[in-house]
């Protein structure tokens, strides 16, 4: 049987599963404040890059080393980002091989690779800025130095075994991230499936998405790289979800958008209490115990840390935290969050390297089918005078009028659903950046981190959100008429 052949047997019935790691709303171009209409002069297209890497483009997207791209509009699930696009692969690595991969850095904001094990909790990661070029007579890695250009070109490598992420005690080699291991009791078995995802954020340039430099090579090699097992074949899109890019939209988003749910059918809904908690995600185990809290009106956070769970999950990303807010209908038609807003990378006025965050984004999600309603990714964001976002989350037709760009508030829509759960993502923080939400630890309140910069959670009368124009003004009279309200 031939590699590809190989490659998409073992994939594909995982691929079906993280379909739901989505990317942008119509699955193109993102627009960033630094978005060109076409891509850089150094920047290849995806069949020069196909060529140049030894691969060949494939009508449909079949045979393709990879096997799954992200697309909301024909999979929309495991929380996504709309301003991100994922590929999906897997590699039959073992003691005596390993992966290499031979990509370009896209024209992009971010990117990275993730390994995960069978319970889609990510095992190790490598992110961009850690990629050392293999272009000596370049820049440099754009990610990593001010100034260079992308397009370059750099080697990572998947290897088989135990990862830095899971076991501080093994040393990481150059440009390379691991399939880790699987926690089964006291002992620890290796990962056998290794399934990964390759991501980019706030693409600039290139048809798919890809930050102009098309989808990175795949090749299988002995362990010592002394010699290549077989190169797979490329392709500008993967075959699933919309073969190779092919199938017509289906539009599903825009008409779940479009419904207004019926504020008298206000379902109870675990995910959600009076008044709103905001709190960190840590894990799969952990997000289950505090549900069944809400449930029994009994404080399970502590049970969840004695569980042994793994960390992450939802197919999440090694270089994010993300706190969650839940909300349900039953205790009112229009909801709100408000924080202080970190710097991100590129943003007007902040230097290279200086930024809190490489990224940041707020998106609406429905708990049950992990659909995200929208998002926003922070150069997106409307910020006040104080530096502070507010989000307005009510369907359409019970939006106030105030609730404006203009007056400083970002709304989202709640969607077609009786709950909400809004999703806050920091990306790549900054080590001097004390308040990012990767600093919480286990049993600490977000406010004692992160202080101004933690997300608070309210519900509020529609005839107090007309009090007053201005954000901040609006959530003090909305939080004070909560509490008083209690």
């Amino acid at each position: 049987m031939k590699l590809s052949k190989v490659f998409t047997a073992v994939v594909a019935g995982a691929a079906l599963g993280l379909l739901g790691a989505c990317s942008s709303e119509d699955g193109t171009v993102a627009t960033g404040p630094s978005a060109s209409s076409s891509a850089s002069s150094n920047v290849l297209s995806s069949e020069s890059l196909a060529q140049a890497m030894g691969g060949s483009e494939t009508p449909l997207g079949l045979g393709c080393g990879w096997i799954a791209a992200s697309d909301p509009d024909k999979a929309n699930i495991a929380f996504p980002d709309s301003e991100a696009k994922y590929w999906v692969a897997a590699a039959p690595v073992s003691p005596q091989t390993r992966l290499r991969i031979d990509g370009r850095y896209p024209d992009a904001r971010y990117f990275s690779y993730n390994a995960y094990d069978a319970a889609l909790r990510p095992t190790d990661a490598v992110a961009d800025f850690e990629l050392t070029p293999s272009d000596q007579g370049r820049e440099g890695n754009p990610f990593a130095r001010k100034g260079a250009k992308p397009g370059g070109a750099y080697t990572a490598y998947l290897e088989y075994g135990a990862s830095p992420v899971q076991n501080p005690e093994v040393q990481r080699k150059p440009n390379t991230f691991y399939t880790g291991e699987i926690g089964l009791g006291p002992l620890n078995i290796p990962n056998g499936l290794a399934v990964f995802i390759y991501r980019v954020y706030v693409s600039n340039a290139g048809e798919f998405f890809d930050g102009g430099v098309g989808l990175p090579a795949l090749t299988l090699e002995t362990a010592d790289g002394s010699r290549e097992l077989g190169t797979l074949p490329n392709c500008a899109e993967p075959f699933l979800p919309n073969f190779g890019g092919a199938a017509p939209p289906l539009g599903l988003n825009e008409v779940l958008l479009g419904l207004d749910y019926p504020n008298q059918l206000a379902l109870p809904f675990p995910t959600a209490t009076n008044p709103p908690n905001t709190l960190k995600f840590f894990s799969l185990g952990d997000t289950a115990f505090r549900i069944a809290g809400n449930v029994t009106g009994q404080d399970t956070s502590m049970l969840g840390g004695r569980v042994d769970s793994g960390s992450g999950g939802f197919l999440s990303n090694v270089h994010n935290a993300y706190t969650s807010t839940g909300f349900a209908r039953r205790y009112g038609s229009i909801a709100m969050v408000r924080a202080k807003a970190p710097t991100y990378r590129g943003q007007p006025g902040v230097e290279f390297g200086q930024e809190q965050l490489r990224y940041w984004s707020l998106c609406g999600n429905e708990f049950a089918t992990q659909r995200f309603t929208d998002c926003a990714a922070d150069f997106q964001v409307p910020l006040d005078d104080q530096g502070f976002f507010t989000v307005v989350i009510s369907d359409p037709a019970d939006r106030p009028a105030n609730a404006t760009a203009e007056n400083g508030f970002l709304w989202l829509p709640w969607g077609p659903y009786p709950d909400q759960l809004l999703l806050y993502r920091h990306m790549l923080h900054n080590p001097g950046f004390a308040e990012a939400i990767q600093n919480v630890e286990k049993g600490e309140a977000l406010a004692d981190v992160m202080k101004d910069f933690a997300p608070v959670g309210i519900y509020c009368d529609p005839n107090v959100f007309t009090q007053s124009n201005r954000s901040g003004e609006v959530f003090a009279l909305c939080e004070q008429d909560q509490n008083t309200n209690r």
